[in-house]
């Protein structure tokens, strides 16, 4: 049988499957609300139609790297693109870990940190949140040297919780786990704060960014940061020509304009200030603080206000593990769709529908 050729530790693995996205309103990705502004993309056009379609692109992406150092105030050489983050955490994984090596990741966090870890052999090991879903620091480091992991991935703001590690408490983390430390600031640009200035002073340190949440979902494009040591012996894994030239292309003409970004971004925070005031005044819901542009909220019967959601074409994320049964993501829309939102969530006497 061709099975007896399939890898025995993924069988039970399950595709990761995205949902449709005919939705009439999409709160359930954490992209931005808004498309590109129309003269950017007139730019982006221009500059797509001077590409050289007939060569390999740039294998180490050296412009589209020189561009986001500079957005980040860090040096190129300390810049690694991949396609999407998503990639960057594959190469990690598969850069450091033998068979049996174990990984250590907050519960819940970004799922793709325990799925690679699996594919490239490692074991990775949940930390549980605590109450009101925080961080236990010293618990978390207590933990990470006594099953002796290798690697540790935390996503600061957290995916899905919204939560917030404090720059002090990750230094601590930094220096007290013996293991190389991934911090991972996908949702950076909605948080303002971010320890990659630090990655020259501690040699156990990654930081992990995207363009996905501010606007450019669509060319899956991420960026590893840290230093020469670690990034020499992570270009041994990188695949070449990992990021398509058209990528590099329309990255180049956002980053050389991050006024773009920072528009972007603007307009995201307002509509999740306005979101958070109206869920907030609703009965029945209990809200958590975010730093993302995202926010998860507790209800009595998710499942069912997702259905209903989804009856009138309303996509948010819900959740299979046991410790967030009762608990949805909900992206920041525009404020239509905020409205449009809150409109099938709430009634006139101020509770749950």
């Amino acid at each position: 049988m061709i099975q007896d050729f399939f890898r025995s530790d993924l069988s039970d693995f399950k595709a990761y499957e995205v949902s449709k996205t005919d939705y009439k309103v999409r709160l359930d990705a954490n992209e931005n609300f808004s498309n590109l502004p129309s003269e950017v993309r007139a730019k982006i056009a221009w500059a797509i139609e001077d590409s050289i379609f007939n060569r390999y692109p740039d294998g180490a992406a050296s412009e589209v790297c020189a561009r986001y150092a500079e957005y980040a105030n860090v040096k190129s050489t300390n810049v690694m693109a991949g396609n999407g983050s998503d990639e960057c955490i594959q190469i990690i994984a598969n850069t450091f870990l033998n068979t049996g090596d174990k990984v250590l990741v907050q519960s819940p966090d970004f799922s793709m940190y325990g799925l690679y870890t699996k594919v490239a052999g490692g074991i990775p090991i949940e930390f549980p949140l605590g109450n009101e879903l925080k961080l236990d620091i010293n618990g978390f480091i207590s933990m990470a040297n006594e099953k002796k992991v290798k690697i540790v991935f935390l996503s600061n703001p957290n995916n899905p919780t919204g939560g917030i590690i404090q720059r002090e408490d990750i230094i601590k983390i930094i220096n007290g786990c013996s293991c190389i430390v991934v911090i991972d600031e996908a949702y950076f640009e909605f948080y303002g704060k971010t320890i990659v200035d630090k990655i020259e002073s501690y040699e156990n340190l990654i930081v992990l960014r995207t363009c996905s949440k501010v606007g450019l979902a669509a060319i899956r494009l991420g960026f590893l940061i840290t230093n020469n040591v670690l990034m020499a012996e992570l270009k041994k894994v990188k695949p070449p020509f990992n990021v398509n030239a058209i990528s590099q292309c329309i990255a180049c003409v956002i980053l050389k304009q991050p006024e773009i970004i920072y528009k972007n971004v603007e307009c995201i925070l307002n509509q999740r200030k306005y979101l958070w005031q109206k869920l907030k005044d609703i009965n029945g819901i209990q809200l958590y603080r975010t730093g993302g542009n995202f926010m998860l909220i507790q209800v009595e019967n998710a499942q069912k206000m997702k259905e209903r959601l989804l009856q009138a074409g309303i996509n948010v994320r819900s959740f299979t593990a046991a410790t967030l049964k009762n608990y949805l993501r909900i992206t920041v829309g525009s404020r239509e769709e905020n409205d449009y939102l809150l409109k099938n969530i709430s009634c006139k006497n101020g509770g749950i529908i």
